[in-house]
């Protein structure tokens, strides 16, 4: 159909115009929705990098808040008996079968909780004591290491209390 005017002789009928077609879509709802799920994922989710370890089940204990402890989560790695270590930050401290990656590791374990006991990482608030989280089928032997390594540096002073993770039957 084109713009041009037309110009109507006497008694002829003008047509009827035609409605436009409604090719807009009103979006403004589906965006204010989108956006409620979006809030409601965040505040819900939680942003903490936390590992599945199967902790051993307690018999007697005491809750512990992650708040003011330096946590580290120990999960089996594989047949060399050597564990994988999750920092409370995030960082992974993987480990092989080779010495000099275990005294890697340790250096990595021991600069992670001069850092949470300073209070320069995480929430910014100085830990006071150390949460070890190991799963099951870690050895104790591991978890000795790793406390031992959380404990160089003279360290052992600062930390108030280490608390072993377990499960609540």
């Amino acid at each position: 159909m084109s713009n041009e005017l037309v110009e109507l002789e006497e008694g002829e009928i003008m047509p009827a115009r035609r409605k436009p077609e409604e090719g807009d879509l009103d979006i403004t709802p589906m965006i204010d929705i989108t956006f409620l799920l979006l809030i409601f994922f965040i505040v819900t989710s939680n942003l903490q990098q936390q590992t599945a370890a199967q902790m051993p089940e307690a018999k007697n204990g005491t809750t512990v808040s992650s708040l003011d402890s330096a946590v580290i989560t120990l999960t089996p790695s594989g047949s060399n008996g050597r564990a994988t270590v999750y920092l409370g930050d995030g960082i992974t401290a993987e480990t092989m079968a080779d010495g000099a990656d275990l005294n890697r590791q340790e250096e990595l374990i021991a600069d992670y909780i001069e850092r949470s006991f300073a209070g320069t990482i995480e929430s910014g608030v100085p830990k006071r004591h150390l949460l070890i989280k190991a799963d099951g089928k870690v050895t104790y032997g591991e978890v000795e290491r790793i406390a031992l390594a959380a404990s160089r540096g003279g360290l052992v002073d600062t930390i108030e209390r280490l608390y072993l993770g377990v499960q609540d039957k």
